[in-house]
């Protein structure tokens, strides 16, 4: 029987805690490129924006090379708490000089992001790379783009990528401002292989060129791609990440994961199972502290929510499926949730999710009664 989950909640939370919505949230993050060697050093941010206390760990892959057992350091993370893994690399891993990637793995959604900077006196330089959930990666059939490369006196760019659990092979087309071809190249990646050269090393025997255009199609596997753009004269990097479509697959049936967010842009996550185009499970938490009037008393309660769900055709949910979970058990209540979303591709889904509860009679959970404002559902097709 699934239980009703009491989340400690706190106002300084809500001021302090909220994730950047520009980043994307997840349990299985990737990110693509970090460095260290003299004067560069990468410093990695993990955080924990739920209720509830996650587990996980945080793996190196070295660049170059497959990584099926990378080293790995352990974190825990209560809510609201960020990780500041300042130096990383060295600090610990124990490396002085080192270029790769970084994996994180958590028992709960995490919000992953680093900087890699340089010190000229008192002053930094340098760039971040958001950390990209497996989930939202370039699959098989997809196509990222990057935009904005320059090779010439004034600017040198890199292009970074990293493979998924599968690595990825990879066709790279490079067009100048006007959408002709510059060079084309292939790119194989291992498992967990991170990859960051030039891009004349990347496309071999390119001339100089202003303001290209970076095309990546995935044959098969899944990978996060993107570049760097240098400025030769102060060496201060910029980067540029891609605009990706997931690509698909033969079908909709799988496991996808899910996040969802709150005004806040606090994430919930968990999973839906679609099995023959039916929705078969709903495995996930919920919270959600406002109310639509904004006068009502919040409610301080986590939910696992699904579990009253009948397995449902997917064309179904375009539309909304309603269904309730009750949680007289455990305390009291019901929540009655109405939730609508499509399947982008075969691979990411996009929707949103709606709650109205009742029956909640115990003091403390008073504020659950009534209708809360629907939260936005993301997610995608797990590896």
């Amino acid at each position: 029987m699934r239980r009703l989950i009491i989340a400690v909640v706190a106002l300084a939370l809500v001021a302090t805690a909220a994730p950047v919505f520009a980043l994307n949230s997840g349990t299985d993050i990737i990110v693509p490129a970090a460095g260290r060697g003299t004067p560069w050093v990468t410093d990695l941010y993990v955080a924990n924006p739920g209720g509830t206390t996650v587990t996980g760990s945080i793996y190196w892959l070295v660049r170059g090379a497959a990584n099926p057992n990378p080293a790995q350091i352990p974190f825990t993370l209560a809510p609201g708490e960020t990780g500041v893994y300042a130096d990383i690399i060295q600090a610990d891993f124990g490396l002085a000089s080192a270029g790769g990637a970084f994996r994180v793995t958590a028992s709960g959604t995490v919000i992953v992001n680093s900087r890699i900077y340089a010190t000229d006196g008192s002053a930094t330089f340098g760039q971040g790379f958001e950390g990209v959930p497996v989930w939202a990666a370039t699959q098989m059939g997809g196509t990222a783009t990057v935009v904005g490369l320059s090779y010439n006196s004034a600017f040198r760019t890199n292009v970074y990528a990293t493979g998924g659990s599968e690595g990825a092979a990879v066709s790279l087309t490079l067009l100048d401002p006007s959408g002709s071809v510059l060079s084309s190249a292939s790119l194989q990646l291992g498992a967990w292989e991170p990859y960051l050269k030039r891009v004349d090393q990347t496309f071999a025997g390119v001339a100089n060129f202003d303001d290209a255009t970076l095309v990546a199609e995935v044959a098969s596997g899944s990978m996060v791609i993107g570049a760097s753009k240098v400025d030769n004269a102060s060496t201060d990097p910029t980067t540029l990440e891609s605009d990706a479509t997931a690509g698909g697959s033969g079908s909709v049936d799988g496991t996808y994961q899910i996040s969802i967010y709150d005004s806040a842009f606090f994430a919930a996550g968990g999973n839906i199972v679609i099995d023959s185009g039916i929705v078969t499970q709903i495995n996930g938490t919920y919270f959600n502290w406002d109310k639509l009037d904004g006068g009502e008393a919040a409610c301080t309660l986590q939910f696992l929510w699904g579990l009253g769900m009948s397995p449902t055709p997917l064309a179904d949910f375009a539309s909304g499926v309603t269904f309730s979970d009750s949680y007289t058990s455990t305390g009291s209540g019901v929540m009655e949730w109405t939730v609508s979303f499509t399947v982008e591709g075969n691979m990411v889904i996009d929707g949103t999710v709606s709650a109205v509860g009742s029956d909640f009679t115990i003091a403390e959970e008073l504020g659950c009664n009534g209708t809360f404002p629907a939260l936005v559902l993301k997610g995608g097709k797990m590896e």
